[in-house]
């Protein structure tokens, strides 16, 4: 064997520390994949959903063993479908007939902002509900619905109350409706969990926005689907809307702040900068709100 000369030995040596130094990435840590975000766009809402499903089922459905699904639609204000306050009754109809064909059993669990005897029919959502056997479960009235839990990651909001809906399925969907909102300045899948709490008034005066990021660092979905067929961009989260915008869409991913992303590129140009607790999101680590780091598959429908 050849010997090396303490020189060879130090030239080598310090080639060796170049490679591992620069390579360091690649042979040690794999790069972190891109997040999937599929757009669905087209005139129909029921082809729509019935492609989002058949996504959904084919990148592992709601999970393996999953029996039970709790959806968290946005069905708190006595709005009519065409008004755009709630989440439209036609996505959530294939919704539960493609869900509960699969197997699973499906609850609709609401803290509305309004009475629900007034906002569930109005917005078509209870009608669905029943069409299907489905139990939408009205938050407000509900007996010991609530369990308290620890935030881990919660920077200003360190326990929350949550129905016990959600956090004993076996598989959670957020469906909100994409809109405009006074305070939070966009309503979609983070903020839609204002409904499943029992505490959302103290989020007000907390600190909205982190209140936001630090409960959806806890609450994530097997499932984001959002409701961009028509949006109300003025007057939310309650309108109606003078000026509502069309873009007849339906927005997907196991990511819901990538989700919520993608869905506030419809309202502004620069989503970070103008949802606060979307740049929160991004810096507490919860979700991917980079677009270069997506795969954001187009489909026309």
């Amino acid at each position: 064997m050849q010997k090396l000369s303490r020189r060879n030995f130090v030239k080598v040596g310090a080639v060796g520390t170049a490679v591992l130094t620069s390579g360091s990435k690649a042979l040690f840590a794999e790069e972190k994949p891109k997040t999937d975000v599929w757009v669905f766009k087209g005139p129909d809402n029921r082809a729509l959903m019935e492609k989002c499903m058949e996504t959904i089922f084919a990148n592992g459905g709601f999970g393996a063993n999953a029996k039970t699904v709790a959806l968290k639609v946005n069905a708190g204000w006595e709005r009519t479908p065409e008004q755009g306050a709630n989440t439209h009754p036609e996505l959530v109809d294939v919704f539960l007939e493609k869900a509960i064909a699969s197997g699973v059993k499906v609850v609709m669990p609401e803290l509305p902002c309004k009475k629900a005897e007034l906002a569930f029919p109005a917005s078509g959502l209870q009608q669905v509900a029943d069409k299907h056997r489905v139990k939408m479960i009205d938050l407000s009235t509900a007996k010991n619905t609530f369990e308290e839990v620890e935030i881990p990651e919660g920077k200003t909001l360190k326990k929350e109350k949550v129905a016990r809906d959600f956090l004993k399925a076996d598989a959670i969907v957020n469906m909100p409706v994409a809109k405009h909102h006074s305070g939070g300045k966009l309503t979609i899948c983070m903020k839609n969990w204002m409904g499943a709490v029992e505490g959302r008034k103290m989020w007000h005066v907390n600190g909205l926005h982190q209140c936001i990021a630090d409960f959806s660092s806890f609450m994530k979905p097997t499932w984001a689907i959002v409701d961009a067929t028509r949006c109300m961009t003025s007057k939310g989260p309650q309108g109606p809307s003078e000026d509502m915008i069309y873009p007849q869409q339906v927005i997907l991913s196991k990511d819901q702040v990538a989700a919520d992303t993608v869905a506030a590129m419809l309202f502004h140009s620069d989503p970070l900068a103008a949802v606060n607790y979307l740049a929160i999101a991004r810096d507490m680590n919860i979700g991917e709100t980079d677009i270069k780091r997506m795969n954001i598959h187009r489909i026309t429908v």
